[in-house]
């Protein structure tokens, strides 16, 4: 009965991984597609909009170099004109003095938009604004033109007349000569359930901001944002979900891989367990100093040989306590020891690597840390033993503590780092201990 239970156990297990397994491939699948869809986007729309934001830049220029920064109306109709001969996406451009269309070319499709204040429309004022004082291109949309009720987006930049507004440029992209664009690069990756949004700061309603969308979005969803120079949208795909094929074929791979494998190597490791038990125990005692438990100098020495390839540079600290002998001959060294040692380890990073190198001296390695910070932190050691109130045999004890500090900039300089923290703590000795001294030399 308790061989059917687990076999059940094991059973269930394996079909919950076997999902675990599934569900990771096929989001990651997803994920590395969604990021090709993207960078295609990216490109894609980057190339559309460019000749808007160049068509925004000449007017702005034309403006700013014309006389009284005022362009006729026949100036304005000889620049769009041939702006619109050489980008094909770029449909209209318009002019707003103080924020109200002035100038439109083509005049027959923008004819209603003159006199227009995007200043004053609440469907319009935010997108203005944040050209204005973002003093960026701002691409605005889809948005509905009031001029001709199409969808479009609006690339707005604004004019200046020294510090002051003289106006903005709109260059307008309508939304339907995008669309095929966009449906080619999604379907070319296989992606038929999508929302894609704009930006509109004027409207809170996702709605407004879809620019296309097809099929249904059902299921988890992923989500990743287009950049169109410095404006985001926002691409949203349903997740999909492999046959019950593949399922079944990762399902019958891990009983395989478990039956040949993993049951052997049960076997092996219930084995051997004991001896590595034994040996751990062992290189625990040869690497860890027996009266304080920190790691010793061959245990430190190990620690050094095993840092993590990340630690390019850091600091060490060699230190130990002030007039020790005479503390020894006094009160004995191992509750004082035990103490000490105690009190460094509550006091420093779990990154640091402490260690008793022998005696009354410990080292102190401080990966990733600059040289001041190294200062820092063995001044703030110092202060705290110093304050710091021992109890030996029911007497009261204060120590104090002398630190040399060194810098290194690759793992293989630790040797001459701990020889030059050497020489550091003989100065803080020399100038009279209860100090930190740094040997500032490069190495």
């Amino acid at each position: 009965m308790l061989n059917r239970f687990l076999a059940f156990i094991f059973i269930v297990i394996l079909i919950l991984v076997t999902e675990l397994i599934v569900y990771s491939l096929d989001k990651n699948k997803d994920e590395k597609r969604l990021l090709l869809v993207v960078a295609e986007l990216n490109k894609v729309m980057g190339s559309i909009f460019n000749g808007a934001l160049i068509s925004s830049e000449v007017l702005k220029e034309m403006v700013e170099v014309s006389d009284d920064h005022t362009l006729t109306h026949n100036q304005l109709d000889r620049i769009a004109k041939k702006l619109l001969q050489d980008y094909e996406f770029v449909d209209s451009i318009l002019l707003l003095p103080n924020g109200v269309v002035s100038y439109a070319y083509p005049y027959a499709d923008n004819m209603k938009a003159i006199g227009h204040d995007v200043l004053s429309d609440h469907n319009r004022k935010l997108g203005s604004l944040e050209a204005i004082l973002n003093r960026e291109v701002a691409i605005i949309g889809p948005v509905q033109l009031v001029q001709n009720d199409k969808q479009a987006f609006i690339v707005r930049r604004a004019i200046r007349n020294g510090s002051e507004l003289w106006g903005l440029t709109s260059s307008v992209v309508y939304l339907e000569s995008i669309l095929s664009n966009i449906d080619r690069v999604l379907k070319s990756y296989n992606i038929t359930d999508y929302d894609l949004l704009g930006y509109n700061p004027d409207s809170k309603n996702n709605y407004d901001k879809i620019i296309t969308s097809h099929g249904v979005l059902e299921g988890e969803k992923l989500s990743a944002s287009v950049s169109v120079f410095n404006t985001k949208w926002e691409l949203i795909i349903s997740r999909t979900q492999s046959s019950s094929h593949i399922k079944v074929f990762v399902f019958i791979s891990l009983l395989v891989f478990f039956l040949l494998i993993i049951t052997p190597s049960i076997r092996y490791f219930k084995k051997y367990k004991g001896s590595e038990r034994e040996k751990l125990i062992l290189e625990n005692e040869a690497y860890t100093d027996f009266l304080t438990g920190l790691s010793n100098r061959r245990g430190f020495e190990h620690r050094i040989s095993h840092l993590d390839s990340s630690v390019t540079y850091g600091a060490v600290a060699i230190f130990d306590i002030d007039f020790f002998k005479r503390i020894n001959d006094t009160y004995g060294h191992d509750a004082v020891l035990v103490g000490f040692a105690n009190l460094c380890r509550m006091h420093i990073s779990d990154s640091f690597v402490l260690s008793r190198s022998g005696g009354e001296e410990f080292i102190l390695l401080m990966p990733s840390i600059n040289i001041a910070e190294a200062k820092a932190q063995c001044e703030r050691l110092r202060k705290v033993i110093s304050k710091e109130l021992f109890i030996v045999n029911s007497l009261e004890l204060n120590l104090t503590m002398s630190v040399g500090v060194a810098y290194f900039n690759h793992k293989s300089e630790l040797k001459k780092a701990l020889t030059l923290a050497d020489k550091a703590l003989y100065q803080a000795k020399q100038q009279g201990r209860d100090r930190v001294c740094v040997i500032k030399a490069s190495i």
